[in-house]
């Protein structure tokens, strides 16, 4: 399975995002230097994370980008398939056609197999998990929602 670049930036974008979740908004600018993701390309990035409500835009002074929820409530497949679209989780990410596939049920079930565990992964790794705090220190999620330092 390969992402985009634009997926990959957009999974570092929110889990900086989520490292500063004290700050209101995070300007595109900020992001863009400390993670050395060019701008232009971060710009359109966000623009697809906002379409998808993960993110929201603020223009203007002390604008800038948030999430749009708690990054407890915003999984790993989520901001893919917000910037890849539905396709990027299809079940046959080989490039074998189905009826291929079904010719091969011991591959097929295998295959199978682990897409689930794929998207299960995707799925409940949640955005909060990736985020680290200002001193590098991991942040963890309690059951309850709240954030504490490792």
């Amino acid at each position: 399975m390969h992402f985009s670049k634009a997926s990959t930036y957009g999974i570092r974008a929110v889990a900086y995002m989520a490292s500063h979740n004290e700050r209101s908004a995070v300007p595109v600018r900020e992001i863009s230097e400390r993670l050395q993701i060019p701008a232009a390309f971060l710009t359109k990035v966000m623009q697809r994370l906002a379409s998808a409500g993960i993110v929201q835009t603020t223009r203007g002074y002390g604008g800038g980008v948030t999430l749009s929820r708690p990054a407890y409530e915003i999984t790993l497949k989520q901001v893919i398939q917000a910037i890849e679209g539905e396709g990027a989780f299809e079940q046959y990410w080989l490039g074998i056609a189905r009826e291929h596939m079904l010719q091969i049920p011991e591959f097929h079930n295998k295959w199978q197999q682990l897409n689930r565990s794929l998207d299960h992964f995707f799925a409940t790794t949640h955005m909060d998990e990736l985020s680290v705090d200002k001193g590098g220190r991991s942040l963890e999620r309690s059951g309850d929602g709240r954030i504490s330092v490792l």
